[in-house]
């Protein structure tokens, strides 16, 4: 039986703090109500702690000390069934992993689906062929990721957060890697995300500015204590 998403309204980090193992905080005693434009680049001044955030703001890592509240509710508080209707309101993309090796790459996109009974099997295969198809993706479909192009394997990773029509997306730099056709398909699979297909809002991170300036993203400077948000100009 499929699990109702939920609907995402708000996401908050609550004085939190975070850090690896045997390192000094990357987040120390932060507090900030992410903002609702419908795409947000994150950066950091010293290139420190963005994919950290976007990995706990997808639920992947949970603060030491402080709150992260989606909806106002604490996510470290909920059971994995709790979650589990955020999660599959969300989608993550892995800057270039994330892929599984002993998978062809139509069993890497096909798997989220039928893991969550979100689609039938033949509703499943139509809308991966649909989105591979739109890729140009079809001659390596049955490829497993070992046996393709580091820049196809890169398409894959940004493709597989947005095969279950998500609210939120959070990408760890996405555009890197990425051939410029390839790049103006995606835009085109966003647009349609947006326009149609439930996406809200799109969180990334990298260095270049196209994906900012192509989406006019609201701009999040995160560094360690501290945070400040501005228009892309």
């Amino acid at each position: 039986m499929s699990v109702q998403r939920k609907a995402i309204q708000s996401l908050k980090l609550d004085d939190i703090t975070f850090a690896y193992e045997g390192h000094a905080p990357i987040f120390e005693n932060i507090s900030l109500e992410l903002p609702k434009s419908r795409a947000v680049w994150i950066r950091s001044p010293g290139q420190r702690g963005k994919s950290t955030l976007l990995k706990i703001l997808a639920g992947l890592l949970t603060p030491q000390m402080g709150r992260y509240l989606i909806n106002g509710e604490t996510v470290s508080e909920m059971s994995f069934e709790e979650f589990l209707p955020y999660r599959l309101s969300m989608g993550y993309g892995f800057d270039m992993g994330g892929l599984f090796n002993n998978k062809s790459m139509t069993e890497n996109l096909t798997l989220p689906l039928l893991y969550h009974n979100l689609l039938s099997p033949s509703e499943t295969n139509d809308r991966v062929n649909e989105v591979m198809q739109l890729f140009g993706l079809g001659s390596i479909k049955e490829h497993r990721p070992f046996a393709v192009s580091g820049s196809q394997r890169k398409l894959f990773c940004v493709i597989r957060p947005f095969i279950h029509w998500p609210q939120v997306v959070f990408l760890d730099d996405p555009v890197t890697g990425l051939k410029q056709d390839n790049l103006n398909d995606f835009f085109h699979f966003v647009d349609e995300g947006f326009a149609s297909r439930g996406l809200k809002q799109m969180f990334f991170t990298g260095e270049s500015p196209v994906l900012a300036n192509r989406f006019q993203a609201e701009e999040l400077m995160v560094s360690g204590d501290w945070f400040m948000t501005r228009s892309v100009a």
